[in-house]
Parts: C-alpha cells; structure tokens; sequence
C-alpha cells in the first residue's frame, strides 16, 4: 500500500510505503509555531517507509539542538510536508501531518498527547499526557516501539 500525502496546496508531495505506526497530538511550541496551531496531529512512520529522494523544493529547518527534529515544509504555502528524526544509523522516525494523508481512513486514532505542559488549552480525553521533554519523547518513542515491533515480529 502506498499513500500520497501533500501540503494543502498540493505543491511538495511525499508517498508512504505500508500502514503508518501510529499517531499523537503535539503540543510543543515548535510545533505550535510551524503549524501555525494549538497543537499538531502527526502521524509517525519509520523513516524508511518514506519514499525517497524527498522533493528538492521541501524546506528543511531544525529549530533546536541535537537530538533535533529536521521538519519540512513548503515553501508555496509554508505548510508542514514531513519531519525527519535520525534516531541510529540506518533507523529514524518521519512525521508526516494527519490532514497530509488521503484517505484518511487508513490513519490510526491518536495514541497520546506529547509536551502537554506547553497545551494553550486542556484537552478532555482519555489519551495518556506526556509532560516535559523527556517523558513526552520517551512516550512517542515507547508507543511507537509498542506499535511497531509486533508488525516487525510478524514479518518474520
């Protein structure tokens, strides 16, 4: 299954190879700030899941040190495309917006909200919050092995 997510203007396109892992509302002011949102609705995929080369007209920027998010977006429309994290080599995560994907039937239902303590309002849900920068990366983390390695296991 391949899955063609673009900006909203249809400008930079990307194709997601497989089911994405999993889903997670971000709260974090960096994301804030790029999508231009209360909070953020991303998908995570394994890096490799992404087809490449990207677009050479995606505009990639890091907007803090190490380990940092390397997030893309377009320069048309200045919408979120993807955001890559190099975790080991060989191994990393994409983040790809959920409004990105079409359908969005084959989404999965968010998972957990991550750098709850930078919300600008409260969300009534049952998700699991993360608060702080370490708790809230050890939860997208720990959710997305969660995710992952049963699929993985399956493969073999």
């Amino acid at each position: 299954m391949t899955t063609t997510c673009q900006c909203p203007c249809g400008q930079q396109q990307i194709a997601v190879f497989g089911q994405p892992v999993m889903r997670f509302i971000c709260h974090c002011e960096i994301c804030q700030k790029v999508y231009a949102k209360p909070f953020a609705d991303i998908v995570a995929v394994r890096a490799s899941q992404v087809a490449k080369p990207l677009s050479p007209g995606i505009r990639f920027a890091k907007h803090r040190p190490p380990p940092a998010v390397k997030r893309g977006v377009c320069p048309a429309c200045n919408n979120p495309v993807v955001a890559l994290l190099p975790l080991l080599p060989g191994f990393g995560l994409a983040f790809v917006p959920a409004a990105n994907f079409s359908p969005q039937h084959v989404l999965p239902d968010p998972s957990l909200h991550a750098f709850y303590h930078r919300r600008l309002a409260d969300v009534a849900d049952t998700l699991p919050k993360f608060s702080g920068y370490w708790a809230s990366q050890w939860g997208i983390v720990s959710h997305f092995a969660g995710a992952w390695l049963p699929r993985a296991a399956a493969k073999q």
